[in-house]
């Protein structure tokens, strides 16, 4: 009896679970990728950003600001941070070239990270999100990163 009670238990948990593993992927409306690194004899070499962290909030209706902060795990001789706005048009996002100021870029020389920041003008009644794309150069090569803040 013992044996049947524990094995119902086992089966009803596995069972259970895997709603959880099954939406355990986090959703996104477009794809963030890394660009593929390959190095001279076809091999995957190791990724240079170790961490990327980018945020984004609305100050006001005609305000947000946007920040990313970046990590390698070997020192760049450049990194370079893209912060790119992108508005949603017709449930896509488009880069938002309709406003004075839609992207920054900071580099920096000799570095093991890079944290860029900026506010911008938006336009009252849009949603908009940033695009971040960092990508640094060390005796290895250059290697890029992509990531999306959420709307704002």
């Amino acid at each position: 009896m013992k044996k049947k009670l524990l094995t119902f238990v086992l089966a009803a948990a596995m069972v259970l679970s895997m709603p959880t593993a099954l939406f355990a992927a986090e959703a996104q409306s477009e794809k963030t990728a890394d660009t593929p690194t390959v190095s001279e004899g076809n091999e995957i070499a190791p990724r240079s950003t170790t961490s990327a962290t980018v945020g984004a909030s609305r100050k006001s209706s005609t305000s947000g600001s946007v920040s990313a902060n970046a990590s390698f795990n070997t020192k760049a001789s450049k990194a370079t941070c893209t912060i790119t706005l992108q508005v949603k048009s017709n449930g896509s996002w488009k880069t938002a070239t309709d406003l004075p100021v839609y992207s920054y870029i900071k580099t920096e020389y000799n570095t093991y990270s890079i944290i860029a920041s900026r506010t911008f003008t938006l336009k009252s009644g849009k949603v908009y999100r940033a695009k971040v794309v960092i990508s640094d150069t060390n005796s290895n090569g250059t290697y890029s990163t992509t990531r999306y803040t959420g709307s704002f």
